[in-house]
């Protein structure tokens, strides 16, 4: 029921109105703002006629009077608060049009003539809003600002190596095709060199061969680790590691079909763009010729394409038995069972080994010299059955004659998928290397389930890399500079600046920002007196967020850092003796993500060198639990189902 005006204002109405369950008295009038006709039409907190559902049960001339005396007591006020929201929504509207902000007025609208309106509240929302859309204006402009002036396009330009004649060989080849062989041969005879690999256990292995098989005084540069030689003349480098200044003859990239990996594709990206060297040596899977001539055309450079084939034909055997249990009596020396947890390894270890089998295990818990130590035990004989997970695909000759998936699927952290092509094939290309006695090496499935499928993966093409969407990262240079045009110095806000306005132009390059690095961030940067620099490193760090102990660690350590404290070697074990296998592992990790740190951060990590001295006996520590018979696995499994067999899943 309208009532007339208190004054004199011909289109001044008041009505009731229900909002948020409750009945109110509310005022309302149109008015004439920019140029637009609005109706502005609210209650104040004094003009609650009381719940809905009580006022319903009213009687109408109960109802009728009780809205009288409120307008008689309140009306008034509600007219002024009426009046008050109207010149604070003139003003709002009159800032919008001077400043160039685009609220939306057709929600605003909606909301002010709806009768939900506080009018007592109309001032601070406008305010906020302001706020709101001034922010939404700087970032805006922020964005315009980061992409023009990060404009990926340009990023072979920040590199020195476009300022020289350069040109690429690719050795692309299945496994065991001698493309390694061919790299190492070519470092053998040059002044300068680097051999870049994706995991410091192959950047170990060509440290080693190049040393000692083919004559070459090398050193050895890895996040953790730094063997410098006097006099040497190649390096050997774990890929992260590339000092794009250093002026080369040969630069030898490996694994090179890693330029599509989700999470370190960036750094193939930024070795093929970077490494400055006058023969740059792409070596790797044949599926990654596509992306390869695509970055030569795009870098102007010659391009040479070797394509090698096997030296040793490949074969699909047969499965071991019909049943899991069964199959492990039908091992022979020279097998390789391939499983796809550590779980799983030291399970199978086990059984393997209550039937009498000597067995070396190797998986990706376990640090570069303890896998190497496992290889040699198995390549020298020590061990005639080998247990692994697919931290075999890449590195380790070794002399395996057979490799038996007793499973295809991998679990990858949400769910469990069966393999791709490409990584069964690099897996099962393993059997038949290091000059094993019989030239013809076999892969097979465990049971005729695993083995249908690993004969049709062995024979699916590998799908072909992408010819664009290469990875870039947020360098120090890239967040700096971002900082510097922001004003904020939080790692997490720059991070997602980075990756959502840099200018990707044609898509050939794209930003990247890993997830656990992002997350990270986001606790660093409740971390108020570390810089960003500090920030960036640590959120960096080769340390498992999934492993809790790993992590509560690495949050200690920043922790640590944040306080202004030095950072000591204080997360030991008592004794090395009395560590269970998992203990020692996961001490062995920690020492070295401790020299990982204390290279970049020596003034924070001061004890190097103790780290470097417990190093040995820790990893001495794990090589003996697996070395030993002793179970080291949880066991579990029912009747005829082990526990490290995972039946294949349709």
């Amino acid at each position: 029921m309208d009532a007339p005006a208190s004054r004199a204002a011909i289109d001044l109405r008041f009505a009731r109105t229900i909002s948020a369950n409750r009945v109110w008295l509310a005022a309302g009038r149109r008015v004439s703002l920019q140029g637009a006709e609005y109706r502005i039409f609210g209650f104040i907190p004094e003009t609650c006629l009381g719940q809905a559902a009580h006022w319903r049960r009213r009687p109408g001339e109960i109802r009728d009077g009780l809205e009288q005396a409120m307008l008689k007591e309140q009306g008034h006020r509600l007219e002024q608060a009426l009046e008050s929201a109207i010149a604070e929504i003139a003003a709002y509207l009159d800032a919008c049009v001077a400043e160039g902000l685009q609220p939306n007025l057709r929600k605003l609208r909606d909301d002010w003539s709806g009768g939900d309106l506080d009018l007592a509240a109309v001032g601070k929302g406008l305010a906020q809003s302001l706020n709101d859309l001034r922010a939404k204006r700087r970032h805006r402009d922020l964005a315009e600002q980061i992409g023009r002036s990060l404009k990926l396009s340009d990023y072979p330009d920040t590199f020195p190596a476009r300022r020289r004649r350069r040109k690429l060989i690719a050795v692309l080849g299945p496994t065991n095709s001698g493309k390694t062989h061919d790299a190492f041969e070519r470092l053998a005879t040059v002044s300068s060199g680097v051999y870049l690999g994706p995991l410091r256990l192959l950047a170990l292995e060509a440290f080693t061969r190049l040393n000692e098989e083919f004559g070459v005084s090398a050193s050895l540069i890895t996040g953790e680790e730094r063997r410098l030689v006097e006099g040497s003349r190649v390096t050997a480098s774990t890929i992260e590691m590339l000092d794009p200044s250093e002026e080369l003859e040969v630069a030898v990239i490996d694994e090179i079909q890693m330029l599509s990996d989700p999470d370190r594709g960036w750094a193939w990206t930024q070795a093929v763009v970077g490494a400055n060297a006058s023969e740059v040596w792409l070596v790797g899977a044949l599926s990654a010729e596509p992306a390869i001539v695509a970055l030569a055309a795009r870098l102007g450079l010659p391009l040479e394409i070797r394509r090698k084939t096997r030296k040793h034909p490949l074969v699909v055997g047969q499965p071991l038995a019909g049943v899991p249990v069964g199959a492990l009596r039908r091992a022979r020396p020279g097998d390789a069972f391939i499983v796809f947890s550590r779980r799983d390894a030291l399970n199978l270890r086990d059984d393997l080994l209550a039937l009498g089998r000597s067995v070396a295990c190797i998986y990706g818990a376990l640090s570069p010299e303890v896998r190497e130590r496992e290889a040699r035990r198995f390549a020298e004989g020590d061990a005639d059955i080998l247990v692994a997970t697919d931290a075999i695909g890449m590195g380790l000759n070794l002399p395996i004659q057979r490799v038996v998936f007793t499973a295809i699927q991998k679990y990858d952290g949400v769910t469990r998928d069966t393999l791709s092509p490409s990584l069964l094939q690099q897996i099962g290309g393993r059997a038949g290397r290091f000059g094993h006695q019989e030239e013809e090496g076999v892969v097979a499935g465990l049971t005729p389930a695993e083995h249908a499928v690993v004969t049709s993966l062995m024979q699916a093409p590998q799908p072909l890399l992408e010819t664009k969407g290469f990875q870039i990262t947020a360098g120090s240079a890239y967040l700096e500079q971002i900082a510097g045009m922001s004003g904020d110095s939080r790692l997490e806000a720059l991070l997602s600046l980075f990756q959502l306005h840099a200018d990707c132009g044609d898509g050939f390059f794209k930003p990247h920002v890993p997830e656990e690095q992002l997350a990270r961030a986001a606790q660093l940067d409740r971390m108020k007196n570390l810089s960003l620099q500090l920030k960036h490193v640590f959120s960096m760090a080769p340390m498992a967020s999934q492993n809790e102990t790993i992590d509560g660690v690495w949050r200690g350590w920043a922790y640590a850092a944040h306080q202004g404290k030095r950072i000591r070697l204080d997360f030991l074990p008592p004794s090395p003796q009395r560590a269970s296998l998992e203990e020692a592992e996961i001490t062995v990790r920690l020492l070295a993500a401790y020299r990982w740190f204390g290279y970049r951060l020596p003034d924070l990590f001061v004890d190097y060198d103790l780290a470097e001295e417990h190093l040995a006996p820790w990893i001495g520590v794990v090589d003996g639990h697996l070395r030993s018979r002793y179970r080291q696995g949880v066991g579990g499994g029912r009747k005829g189902v082990p526990s490290w067999y995972w039946p294949v899943r349709r």
